[in-house]
């Protein structure tokens, strides 16, 4: 609704108020006075003809009273005229004249006007009275049609100068109205302009009033608003400038970095991916044309085992996971959430890291091997120095005790030729008796049998722990710590040997070697290492299954130029999910406080990095575990 239209409504509603007061108080004051001289007529003429008849009446003078009676209703207004005679109780019409209808109803006077209205007569009576004698009563009714006329005509002229009033006041609204209303138009017009960015923009001031006063004030602000945008507009470019300039600094810079870098927002949209990124996992332009989200990058980069690191909700912020790639590479992985919504997701080639720490971590191991080595051959130097010597003279002790039987009983012999001589000799009877008690108590025969095995016996667990004693120098001390020609069989009777403690009780040792097997090049100390760890960790296997009959199975040949060690048993094996891990360094399967995880770590190293040869895993036909070593003959 526009402003003229309120104008003009509220102008009319303020003239149709009062014109309703004023109209309704003269309807009002109109009808008032109409009804009171209506009454005041009708009271008149009843009285006027009361005292005009009463002659009339009390004489009873009907002819004068009849002419009289009709002269009255020639007054304009007068519906009828009764005359009764108060001899006969007032009931008795001695003339009347008028509308026969009225004069047939009962006689009621009215009281006001507003009585009057249902037969349109207003009726009214008069006694007549003289000296204080009533002698007779008037009746008469006056028409009220003509007030009725009158009143009517009065709303109708009245509502009709209204009407003319309130169409006047209309159009004098109107044309005030638009007067007022011009003003506010331009300042409309001016406001759309200034809020489609027209700024500066004024308009036409009329008029000196408040309207004037506030198309002044639009003015001004409408220039204020115009310098003010363009303030704005020029700190806005400037703005622009500086946010392309540093969109600039860090594209260079994310383009410069090493690191694969790439973005995603709130919505997992890939925003943006640096050139490292892309070189990193060899991402060709119609790969990175079709990548819209982090699923698409997570689909198109194929080269882990385990899955793209980001496409895990495992990885929180502050971790950097490290994956190994397919081709051999290091990645570290990091998380940095951005305040706005998503994240920022920087990989790390760590190869040469993870490269430098393994040389470290081979260094140490072969520190603490060498250690270990050392450690051992000095025991096993002092154990040797121990124990040659007293099983150098319990070996020539027994050699010569067996020396001393057999002379012994070569003289027993002897004897008892001569007890057969002296059994002849009746005087010697009674003493070669108690020589032959003597003999079978002693079981000179059972003696005669065990005793020269006895001494066999003791001989072959002296040459035994002598060639215990030699495995463990051998073991302890190789001949050379230089690469030689190595007797890989002679490696595995040593290393078996040497820890027979740890296999003995729960196994039994299977021993296949090719007689005719070549010699390898290689670090006989290193070897001695990796056979002692292969048995070992066998017999470990076979004790956590519980086996009541254990197998260690050791097996040598040659195999196109190569020299092949396969080491099997029955023990627990190695499931398919972790034979890709058992030669990690630190992993282990045994409990806490009994594994290192280092055996097979450095079991790989000799046989794979020192020695160019190949270590494998498998399933035996045995149940257990299944190793293979190959070691080229000449390296």
């Amino acid at each position: 609704m526009s402003f003229r239209l309120k104008t003009i409504l509220g102008i009319a509603l303020i003239e149709i108020v009062l014109l309703s007061i004023l109209v309704l108080s003269g309807l009002n004051y109109l009808r008032d006075s109409n009804e009171n001289q209506l009454v005041e007529r009708a009271q008149t003429s009843a009285r006027l003809f009361s005292t005009m008849t009463t002659d009339a009446i009390v004489s009873m003078d009907l002819a004068t009273l009849d002419e009289m009676v009709e002269k009255a209703m020639q007054n304009p207004g007068m519906v009828y005229i009764r005359v009764r005679n108060a001899a006969l109780g007032g009931e008795n019409v001695i003339s009347q004249s008028g509308d026969v209808a009225a004069l047939e109803r009962n006689f009621i006077a009215d009281m006001s006007v507003d009585t009057a209205r249902d037969d349109k007569t207003y009726d009214i009576a008069q006694d007549v009275v003289v000296g204080g004698q009533v002698f007779g009563r008037i009746e008469l009714g006056l028409d009220i049609a003509a007030l009725e006329d009158t009143i009517a005509d009065a709303q109708r002229h009245m509502l009709s100068v209204a009407l003319i009033e309130i169409v006047l006041v209309g159009i004098f609204g109107f044309l005030l109205g638009g007067i007022l209303t011009r003003q506010l138009a331009l300042l409309q017009n001016g406001a759309r302009r200034v809020a489609q960015g027209d700024f500066g923009h004024v308009i036409q001031v009329q008029g000196r009033d408040e309207l004037a006063d506030t198309a002044s004030s639009f003015n001004e602000m409408s220039k204020a608003l115009a310098s003010y945008a363009s303030d704005l507009e020029q700190a806005r470019q400037r703005a622009e400038d500086k946010r392309a300039r540093a969109e600039s600094v860090l594209a260079d810079a994310m383009e410069s970095v090493s690191q694969g870098v790439w973005i995603n927002d709130a919505d997992r949209n890939v925003v943006l991916m640096n050139r490292a990124f892309v070189e990193m996992y060899n991402l060709t332009p119609d790969v990175i044309k079709n990548v819209h989200i982090g699923r698409d990058l997570c689909d198109a980069i194929k080269i882990f085992p385990q899955g793209f690191p980001a496409c895990s909700s495992n990885v929180k912020e502050g971790e950097t996971p490290v994956s190994k790639l397919d081709d051999g590479r290091y990645i570290m992985h990091s998380r940095f959430p951005l305040s706005a919504g998503g994240n920022v997701w920087v990989d790390t080639d760590i190869t040469q890291v993870m490269q430098a720490e393994e040389k470290n971590r081979q260094l140490e191991r072969e520190l603490l091997q060498s250690q270990k080595m050392e450690s051992i051959g000095t025991l096993a130097g002092g154990i040797a120095h121990e124990i040659n010597t007293p099983i150098q003279y319990i070996g020539d002790n027994i050699r010569f005790m067996g020396e001393a039987v057999q002379d012994l009983m070569e003289t027993l012999d002897g004897y008892l030729e001569l007890e057969k001589e002296a059994a002849t000799q009746p005087a010697l009877g009674a003493l070669v008796e108690k020589c032959a008690q003597t003999y079978e108590n002693a079981d000179i025969e059972f003696i005669r049998d065990e005793l020269p095995l006895a001494v066999e016996q003791s001989l072959a667990g002296v040459k035994q722990v002598s060639h215990i004693v030699m495995a463990m120098k051998e073991f302890a001390h190789p001949s050379s710590k230089e690469k030689s020609n190595v007797d890989l069989n002679r490696v595995i009777e040593r290393s078996c040997a040497v820890c027979k403690n740890e296999w003995k009780t729960v196994a039994q040792l299977e021993l296949d070697l090719d007689p005719d097997l070549p010699e390898v090049m290689g670090q006989e100390g290193d070897l001695n290492q990796v056979v002692l760890n292969m048995v070992v960790n066998a017999a470990h296997a076979i004790m956590a299954a519980g086996q009541d009959e254990g197998i260690i199975a050791l097996r040598t040949f040659a195999r196109d130029g190569q020299v092949v060690l396969v080491i099997e048993d029955n023990g627990t094996g190695v499931p398919d999910e972790i034979k890709q891990r058992v030669f990690d360094p630190f992993f282990t399967t045994k409990e806490v406080g009994k594994g290192t995880g280092q055996g097979l770590a450095i079991s790989r190293d000799i046989i794979v990095s020192k020695h160019g040869g190949e270590l494998k895993v498998g399933d035996s036909q045995k149940g257990g575990a299944f190793f293979e070593i190959v070691l080229p003959t000449k390296t």
